[in-house]
């Protein structure tokens, strides 16, 4: 069934409206069949070159009708229909939008009255249902990598603070998998700002619970093994050598975990490796490269300290792998190779755990590059793009899928968080398909996007 909620379009003006349909192909949205899984050739047919392109002016386009991205040429839809001043997105670049089939999808929304979690169809995008739960956080979402219906979650409601859940997003039912109430002792457990999915088997996960009875607001990290029962601590604030604002994330594999820059045993025992990283807390996504190892896939401005094993960029770059597995450094996507230094506001997505080693990314642009939303001259490469990437050394390739045109944190149109209007690029389980967040010039609204790539079969 569709959404009983009525919308409307943003009143203001959008630049390029009467150039609208002469650039773009528009065709009826139809059902779509099953994709097919592990698709290699993902980039086939796609703008791979490092020229500087023009955005094209265009027009809001129409609610779920595919229209022909005119600097790229790839195939795309608006799926959702927000109000003004109304944001309906995928929750991060990091959590998986998807369910393990692709069949489901869930998306946030937000609007006066009317916040929370809701089922597409993922083949569709025909909303279901608005989901009845609540999360610590708006992202700590995670779907199971085996069964197409069940979510985690880790609750924030007052009784159920400190436990996780699964929730069946077909009946609705919902069944407790821990309580960490030892741990967390009635506060929350959350993830924290670097958000990553769970193990690929669905049986380790990482969070972090605030002390409520230390006066110095003292965090507890730790990881949760479903199958042993085994809960395992690290402190973290004064005193330590962690931060508080992060937890340890469990890498596809789930025999090892990442946090602030080192590797860990699951146990939290032991550092296996301090990673190269200049930066600890840049956007990143745990992902699997294309031989099936753990690595963090992330967004480098600074210089590794170690010189990233001899990288002519020396760690900085728009796509940096740091092997969780053996600890080295792999510039991807660098100056070397031709393109700008790392571009403001950029996101990763390393979630085509049906397809390893393919990223899907999404960059903004620094405040002197918005006049090229509007002048139509050639903008930087990467400026207000989503691109993929294969970061197989052998086949690396780089293509350039579509423009997202948002504003992201320098809108100012929206009565919402102007963060909601970056793209947080979200790349499906099989990589054939792309979701992105968008305020379309700052419009005053925020819709979610779908590319379908070429290798995508109806």
């Amino acid at each position: 069934m569709t959404s009983s909620v009525t919308h409307k379009e943003s009143s203001r003006s959008v630049p390029g409206t009467k150039k609208l349909w002469k650039s773009l192909f528009v065709a009826a949205a139809s059902s779509l069949m099953a994709p097919t899984l592990a698709v290699a050739g993902l980039c086939d047919g796609l703008i791979d070159h490092k020229k500087e392109v023009s955005v094209p002016l265009v027009a809001k386009p129409p609610f779920r009708k595919y229209y022909r991205e005119p600097a790229f040429g790839t195939k795309v839809m608006r799926i959702t229909d927000s109000r003004e001043h109304g944001v309906f997105k995928p929750v991060y670049s990091t959590v998986q939008a998807w369910n393990i089939d692709e069949s489901f999808m869930v998306l946030y929304r937000s609007i006066k009255g009317d916040q929370g979690h809701y089922l597409l169809d993922g083949r569709t995008y025909e909303i279901k249902k608005k989901l009845n739960l609540y999360p610590s956080d708006l992202e700590d979402i995670f779907w199971s990598h085996s069964d197409p219906n069940i979510l985690y979650y880790s609750s924030k409601s007052a009784r159920q603070q400190g436990k996780l859940f699964k929730y069946n997003v077909a009946t609705d039912g919902k069944s407790l998998v821990k309580d960490f109430k030892s741990v967390c002792r009635g506060s929350m457990a959350v993830v924290g700002q670097d958000v990553q999915m769970q193990s690929l088997n669905d049986d380790l996960f990482g969070f972090r619970c605030l002390n409520t009875r230390s006066s110095e607001k003292r965090y507890t990290a730790f990881t949760y093994r479903i199958s042993t029962g085994e809960v395992s601590q690290l402190k973290m604030g004064p005193g330590t050598d962690w931060n508080n604002w992060s937890a340890p994330m469990a890498g596809p594999s789930g025999e090892r975990v990442y946090l602030q820059g080192r590797v860990l045993t699951p146990d939290l025992q032991k550092v296996v490796h301090k990673l190269d990283m200049g930066k600890i807390g840049e956007h990143s996504n745990i992902g699997r490269t294309y031989n099936g190892q753990d690595a963090v896939f992330s967004v480098t401005f600074n210089k590794s300290p170690r010189g990233c094993n001899g990288d002519k960029d020396k760690g900085i770059g728009h796509l940096v792998e740091f092997n969780m597995e053996t600890g080295k450094c792999r510039t991807i996507v660098g100056e070397s190779h031709g393109y700008p230094y790392s571009t403001s506001a950029t996101h990763v997505s390393a979630q085509a755990y049906n397809n390893p080693g393919w990223v899907a990314m999404s960059s903004v642009g620094y405040p002197k590059q918005m006049k090229f939303l509007e002048n139509e001259k050639p903008a930087d490469v990467f400026f207000s793009e989503i691109y993929l990437i294969n970061t197989d050394p052998d086949n690396k390739v780089v293509c350039r899928v579509a423009h997202h045109r948002s504003k992201g944190k320098l809108a100012d149109n929206g009565d919402y968080p102007a963060y909601f209007g970056e793209p947080h690029v979200t790349i499906s389980p099989s990589g054939t398909r792309l979701l992105f967040g968008s305020d379309w010039y700052d419009s005053g609204a925020v819709d979610t996007y779908v590319v379908e790539l070429p290798a995508y079969k109806q």
